[in-house]
């Protein structure tokens, strides 16, 4: 295990973290392109909950819509970390929180880049994670799908959206997290439908369930 943990840290973690820096320097607008795991589902489908099991940070919750703009979780693992150290990056600002804050941080970011109604942005936020046992990740929590939009959104609020979904996923390095409500119907669901414009043939996509105990009447055996 030792040498295991050493081959890792002197071979692997290198490119991690290179990944990590050319991420920071916003090399995507130069035409290259980063692994990065990508979450994508209807609103209130459970997304930011698969992200906060995998990053063990609670992110913000609520009514409508929660994610307004891109949020970038950066999990980095540091086996000497004795507490988590966890930073914001956005435009241009680098803020530091805690465990306890993060959601209010966020919001408060959020408000800062997209206005404090229920509009959205695609500048994104980063949220960086350094803590013992997470594991070296980057997934990006992108704003849930909405076809009508509700007061302090703006009439074209889905075809923005989907805007955005398609910019994160369309990279050929990014791997797509569909996050389904098991009350959806799988073939017509918009996240999958969407996957499906950009995966490469003989490809599927990758579905996950949070609320498996939320289903309709006779469907327990679909």
């Amino acid at each position: 295990m030792a040498a295991l943990a050493s081959s890792y840290n002197q071979r692997i973690r290198p490119l991690l973290d290179a990944v990590d820096r050319l991420r920071h320097l916003n090399v995507m607008q130069e035409g290259i392109e980063l692994p990065t795991i990508v979450d994508v589902g209807d609103q209130s489908s459970g997304k930011s909950s698969v992200l906060e099991s995998i990053a063990g940070i609670s992110l913000p919750r609520g009514q409508g819509i929660c994610t307004r703009v891109p949020l970038i979780m950066r999990l980095q693992n540091d086996p000497s970390a004795q507490e988590p150290h966890l930073q914001l990056e956005y435009q241009g600002k680098v803020v530091t929180t805690s465990e306890s804050a993060v959601p209010d941080a966020i919001n408060a970011a959020t408000n800062e880049i997209a206005g404090t109604s229920k509009g959205i942005s695609d500048v994104p936020i980063t949220l960086i994670v350094k803590r013992k046992g997470v594991p070296d990740l980057t997934m990006v929590d992108l704003p849930g799908i909405t076809r009508v939009p509700v007061h302090g959104q703006p009439e074209n609020i889905y075809e923005q959206i989907s805007q955005i979904i398609m910019k994160y996923i369309t990279p050929k390095e990014s791997i797509i997290l569909n996050v389904l409500s098991a009350t959806v119907d799988f073939p017509t669901c918009e996240s999958i439908r969407m996957s499906q414009r950009v995966d490469s043939p003989g490809s599927a996509p990758s579905p996950s369930s949070p609320k498996p105990t939320r289903r309709q009447r006779g469907c327990s055996r679909r």
